[in-house]
């Protein structure tokens, strides 16, 4: 079942943040350093949303600012213990598409009601690009018939014996648990999904 929620007001600004990535060359004896370039890296999303509770826009459902400020982390940032992470996230307005997670949210609240509650708040998001391991499986169907490292859990499987069906060594595991954000290697069920990455072998 996929999470929902839309922007109660048009995004007040957005940004992408492209970086190359470089790296220090090692030379010994050297006064200068040489910047060796390793690759692009991936933008980040900078996202700033205003929530107003003054009744000029209404906010669905009738919620309170802090009740959609709570929503949106509820879906967008917080742990979901089905899930062993957060959600991976489709962000979408027009024909802008970005797919990632994300990675921080500042709330800074601006006006208040006289009880005390939020009556107006603004939210940046940094959202980083990355693909949930579904979208991945589809496209290397299209892209490399050779990228079979997505396996679906089955009755009886364990993460050692899979690592050995794929790897030819079942100590991959741990490494196969941390890249899948598997906080034991018992929380398997049958009908996951799990990413086995190309890993080099000793």
């Amino acid at each position: 079942l996929l999470s929902k929620i839309s922007a109660v007001i048009n995004p007040s600004a957005f940004s992408l943040n492209y970086k190359a990535e470089y790296e220090p060359s090692d030379e010994l004896n050297s006064a200068e350093q040489t910047m060796i370039f390793t690759g692009m890296g991936n933008s980040d999303l900078n996202l700033d949303l205003l929530v107003d509770g003054t009744g000029i826009i209404p906010i669905p459902d009738n919620q309170t600012v802090d009740g959609y400020i709570k929503k949106l982390r509820d879906v967008i940032f917080f742990y979901q213990g089905d899930k062993h992470r957060p959600n991976f996230l489709k962000v979408s307005w027009g024909e802008f598409v970005y797919r990632g997670v994300c990675t921080s949210i500042t709330t800074n609240y601006k006006l208040f009601n006289p009880d005390g509650s939020t009556l107006r708040a603004e939210l940046k998001l940094v959202i980083a690009r990355s693909l949930d391991f579904k979208t991945k499986k589809q496209k290397a169907k299209t892209q490399s018939p050779d990228m079979t490292h997505i396996r679906t859990v089955k009755t009886g499987d364990t993460l050692p014996m899979m690592a050995y069906r794929i790897y030819g060594d079942p100590s991959y595991y741990m490494e196969v648990a941390r890249i899948n954000g598997l906080n034991s290697i018992h929380a398997i069920r049958p009908g996951d999904e799990l990413y086995f990455p190309p890993l080099k072998k000793a």
